[in-house]
């Protein structure tokens, strides 16, 4: 629920509406610009959401992290192209790059994925619940 959750906020805030300007946005910072961030930290929370949606399936590591990163960067370039079709709007590269980076940050999850033991959101809910 959590991924599609993200990817429905996703295309609203891209394809529905444009995200407000800010005093950040007025300033256009040297380093990176806040829209950049936004697309970076969308597509970083989407496939974190995702790589954790995934982690019971029983599929080689690599090859889930591989289609964790290849939905993640194909659904931000789909965003961006659906963006070029709405009067006003454009593809934007850079927000293309900042979509992918942001995917290719779940990467190190796979590496630390096989020391962990992971426990369903709803058994812990419950046991933080009893504990209470």
């Amino acid at each position: 629920m959590a991924v599609v959750g993200l990817a429905a906020f996703i295309f609203y805030a891209s394809i529905l509406s444009a995200p407000p300007g800010t005093v950040v946005d007025d300033l256009k910072p040297e380093l990176l610009p806040l829209d950049k961030w936004r697309h970076f930290l969308a597509y970083a929370a989407f496939g974190g959401a995702l790589a954790y949606a995934t982690t019971d399936w029983e599929a080689d590591g690599r090859a889930l992290a591989a289609a964790v990163v290849g939905v993640t960067v194909c659904y931000g370039i789909g965003i961006e192209f659906g963006q070029s079709l709405i009067p006003g709007r454009y593809f934007s590269l850079g927000d293309a790059y900042a979509n992918a980076l942001g995917g290719v940050l779940v990467v190190p999850y796979y590496v630390v994925r096989p020391h962990l033991a992971f426990t369903p959101v709803r058994s812990w809910i419950q046991s933080v619940a009893a504990s209470t």
